[in-house]
């Protein structure tokens, strides 16, 4: 069958074509706190996206710019820019991603949020990653490389 006669179909059918899109997020601290702070790792069509930086209490997201794989102390990681230019470390650890910025000391562990419990209306997110080992898979795949 030729693309367009599926495309055809598949319209007619209620469906519509869609981008696959995934997102794993990692997060510390206690959710609508000021202390909390998530970061969203975002995939589309089997392509790094995005990487969106929350912190506080009902923050708007800010996306940051991937600047590539990075090795600190032998251990494999990534960079990550901040719109005011501060660069993060980003490191797996087990199924948690530690978090440093260059000039701190002590590093953070963020831990995967699962986002797959349904809301209030039942409705599951389908696009977040399944589970520890899903989102590190997508870590692994698309952030380290």
């Amino acid at each position: 069958m030729t693309s367009k006669i599926l495309l055809l179909l598949l319209l007619f059918i209620g469906g519509s074509p869609r981008e696959d899109v995934k997102v794993a997020t990692y997060s510390t601290g206690k959710p609508e706190t000021d202390a909390y702070e998530s970061l969203s790792f975002w995939v589309k069509d089997h392509h790094r996206a995005y990487i969106q930086y929350s912190h506080g209490r009902d923050a708007e997201g800010v996306d940051l710019r991937w600047l590539g794989p990075d090795s600190t102390n032998g251990e494999r990681g990534f960079k990550a820019e901040l719109p005011d230019k501060s660069v993060l470390l980003l490191t797996p650890r087990g199924t948690q991603l530690q978090v440093r910025r260059p000039k701190d000391a002590a590093p953070r562990d963020f831990a995967w949020e699962n986002e797959n419990q349904p809301d209030s209306t039942g409705v599951r997110c389908n696009i977040c990653a399944k589970d520890e080992k899903d989102a590190m898979k997508m870590m692994e795949e698309y952030f380290l490389r």
